[in-house]
């Protein structure tokens, strides 16, 4: 064999090493891209979800879920901090994967989106200013009122029917605020976020109407879109598995749930 035709081979040689090195790292680009979550959540709803407000890290005991969640099933969580009211439409667009946070199971949901099976519950509590002594026992008791709420909520609708003059917020944190300046008469919020607000304040010029009656109980759960089984599948199987190994009891301990 001549020097020439040696050379020749040596240079096919590397261009084939060359070209299954690229189409190696082309597969692993591809791995890596197939492995991220989308995941919406709210900006202001913690203890469920937000955005911390030093840092700019998501934070909340459903991220923290979701984030354990995602690594046992082999996903990469990307977690994506919009209003509430923009969940259910972010990922009906594609805009997203999956929502974690305070999106429970109602019948209206469950028409458009998968859930997983349920890991927590909540329920919707009436804040008044302490000032107000008045026993309020549901939303038929609010007509004529001016409650905040917020936009997207399951609480929407039954308030609209019992009359109340509604002021939508884009967080419980924004009805708070409402509540406070006195533009309202009162806010009608998921009791997760409530309670985890007027902690942090220190407030004790509002009160908790203990007689109210919610409009439902919420049961937490992960979504997804509708006949993403393959997705809800490892979701659900992971869910299960850190639950019974106590993870999921412990992280929510840690944000003050039981």
């Amino acid at each position: 064999m001549d020097e020439d035709q040696t050379m020749n081979r040596r240079e096919i040689s590397k261009g084939l090493a060359a070209l299954l090195m690229a189409g190696s790292a082309a597969a692993t680009s591809r791995a890596q891209f197939a492995s991220i979550l989308k995941v919406g959540i709210t900006s202001a709803g913690q203890p469920a979800s937000g955005v911390n407000s030093q840092t700019g890290a998501p934070e909340g005991f459903a991220v923290e879920i979701m984030q354990a969640v995602a690594a046992d099933a082999g996903l990469v969580p990307e977690f994506h901090p919009m209003p509430f009211g923009e969940l259910q439409s972010s990922l009906l667009d594609k805009r997203i994967d999956a929502v974690a946070g305070s999106f429970g199971i109602t019948p209206e949901r469950q028409r458009v989106v998968d859930f997983t099976h349920s890991y927590g519950s909540y329920r919707d509590v009436l804040i008044v200013r302490a000032s107000n002594p008045n026993a309020y026992r549901s939303v038929a008791d609010l007509k004529g009122m001016k409650i905040a709420t917020s936009r997207g909520s399951s609480y929407v609708r039954p308030l609209e029917e019992a009359g109340a003059d509604l002021s939508l917020s884009a967080s419980t944190a924004e009805s708070i605020a409402k509540l406070e300046a006195g533009n309202i008469d009162g806010i009608i919020e998921n009791e997760l976020q409530v309670n985890f607000r007027l902690r942090a304040r220190g407030r004790t010029d509002f009160r908790v109407v203990d007689s109210y009656q919610p409009i439902l109980i919420g049961h937490l759960a992960f979504a997804v879109r509708k006949g993403d089984a393959d997705l809800l599948l490892k979701l659900d199987r992971s869910l299960s598995k850190l639950e019974a190994g106590g993870s999921v009891a412990e992280i929510k301990k840690k944000w003050g749930l039981g």
